[in-house]
């Protein structure tokens, strides 16, 4: 489904299955620690802790390289199966290549993050798959110039997909919200280096 915003942005309900979706977000919780709590040390050196858990899962190359250093962007690790299932899936629809996926867990609705747009920190961020696993939670994009904002419900095994313009026109809000009482994934599938 198109959302009917200024830039190019999709929302697929069903992209994974309950049981695909449930599956994964298991492998995540259990097999990853995806629950701890994390620190990460600033450019300053400063070590900050994160009210949610995130790790990220890279190539090979990336991560024998430490191209991506834990002690500044957290937790590493190279795809596992599940996960690497999960990137094909996710480059066969989008006809895209991505070396990086950001896994963040918010253990309820007191979590969240304000709005934000994804510069480039690592690699290019015009297109941007972003999966939801176990529970929906509202998700808001805001127009900058006019901050008009479009709220939609992530259901558990949807994808968004903020493409072209979406990081330059708008910024995205995971709302902190008490009511969500269960725990979510995000999955972020980035690309690593200017192309």
């Amino acid at each position: 489904m198109k959302l009917p915003l200024n830039c190019e942005a999709d929302y697929h309900q069903n992209f994974l299955s309950e049981l695909e979706s449930n599956e994964l977000y298991s492998h995540l919780i259990s097999d990853f620690n995806l629950t701890d709590e994390n620190f990460f040390k600033s450019q300053n050196g400063e070590l900050i802790k994160l009210d949610f858990g995130k790790m990220m899962f890279l190539d090979e190359d990336i991560y024998t390289k430490n191209l991506l250093p834990s002690e500044h962007w957290g937790s590493t690790a190279i795809w596992s199966e599940p996960m690497s299932r999960l990137k094909k899936k996710v480059e066969l629809l989008t006809s895209q290549k991505f070396e990086v996926c950001v896994c963040i867990f918010y253990p309820d609705g007191n979590s969240g993050v304000d709005f934000h747009s994804d510069y480039i920190a690592f690699g290019d961020t015009n297109f941007i798959p972003s999966i939801s696993l176990g529970e929906e939670r509202k998700f808001v994009l805001r127009e900058k110039s006019s901050r008009d904002e479009y709220a939609i419900n992530l259901a558990n095994g949807s994808m968004i997909i903020m493409g072209e313009k979406c990081q330059e026109l708008y910024e995205h809000s995971l709302p902190i919200d008490p009511k969500y009482k269960n725990g979510r994934v995000n999955l972020t599938f980035r690309k690593h280096g200017v192309k």
